[in-house]
């Protein structure tokens, strides 16, 4: 971890000061100006209700880290930096979807064995998220609807993760590294990272809970984030690229239903992962990975070129050469 007060580290500095100002602002204060305007509370479905909080999500969160990030590396922070903006090998885009997939389906067991044994109310695997889906009718044009809206769904998640994941992998985990060593900075941007999103779930239950449960609410997405973002960072590490983080972050937040979550409706047991019974899964998950030969993998990037005439996110097209030694 260096430390020293050089140019290029008050550089770093500046950026993330940066990075984190302008990426917080601007959550906050659309979460802020969506509340006022109660356009983040129950909203009524177009096509499915998925798709309308889709909608309200990718407004509210994702575009400010990239907008951030992209400002920082232009004017503050342009030093070499590895921003993982390149392909990798399949396996680790495989790795993060089916990973994805597997956190969600084991929380949702251990939700459910909670429910039963009574550590909790009554809940269904969907809540009442998607119940207009069957009110429809079964017609052509209800049909239609919901086909063109599961599709406007998945590219709207996939391009608000893309956003999310250069700001926050791409370029703050870096930084955050450097700073706080391997592992302190792994743990570190996670929890940034929670915070950046305390304020929507805050703004999603203000009025309707208490003020206490609102900020616990907040407080434990902030602890889901840190597991998650843990989780996530590692990948990034691992694969040395954004894409299989990208395609983990799309799955858990459409498998998850975490749009449903930041706007105030109920998706059930499918949301167990950003809950308890997530948190004992993702610990448990992080514990193997730490005990493992894959914590060799938890290491600060390697610094790239950057042309100074160049763009502020040079992509590097090239596979991600699999030539660390884990044994």
């Amino acid at each position: 971890m260096n430390t020293t007060a050089s140019p290029s580290n008050q550089r770093a500095l500046a950026g993330v000061v940066v990075f984190l100002a302008l990426s917080f602002l601007g959550s906050w204060f659309v979460a802020a100006a969506f509340r006022v305007f109660e356009l983040s509370v129950h909203p009524a479905p177009l096509g499915t209700r998925l798709f309308t909080t889709c909608l309200l999500y990718s407004a509210t969160m994702g575009w400010q880290p990239l907008v951030a990030a992209w400002i920082v590396r232009r004017w503050v922070d342009p030093d070499p930096l590895d921003l993982a903006l390149r392909r990798t090998r399949r396996v680790y885009a495989v790795v993060g979807g089916v990973a994805a997939l597997g956190l969600c389906f084991l929380s949702a067991i251990v939700g459910w064995v909670a429910v039963a044994a009574g550590a909790g109310g009554t809940a269904t695997l969907n809540g009442n998220a998607e119940a207009e889906i069957t009110a429809g009718g079964g017609s052509a044009g209800s049909i239609l609807a919901v086909l063109l809206a599961f599709l406007g769904t998945i590219a709207l998640v996939c391009l608000q993760s893309f956003n999310e994941e250069v700001g926050w992998r791409g370029y703050f985990l870096p930084r955050a590294m450097g700073r706080l060593g391997r592992f302190g900075g792994l743990f570190a941007h996670g929890i940034v990272w929670g915070i950046w999103y305390a304020p929507v779930l805050f703004f999603a239950t203000y009025g309707e809970l208490s003020s206490l449960d609102t900020a616990l609410r907040s407080g434990a997405f902030v602890v889901s984030c840190m597991l998650v973002g843990t989780l996530l960072g590692w990948l990034r590490l691992a694969s040395r690229s954004l894409v299989p983080v990208i395609i983990a972050n799309s799955t858990l937040t459409l498998i998850a239903g975490l749009p449903y979550l930041l706007h105030g409706v109920d998706s059930g047991l499918r949301s167990a992962i950003f809950g308890a019974p997530g948190w004992f899964v993702l610990a448990a998950c992080i514990g193997v990975l730490a005990m493992s030969r894959w914590r060799a993998l938890v290491r600060l990037p390697e610094p790239v070129p950057v042309v100074s005439a160049g763009p502020a996110f040079p992509v590097a097209f090239e596979i991600a050469p699999d030539s660390r030694n884990l044994h």
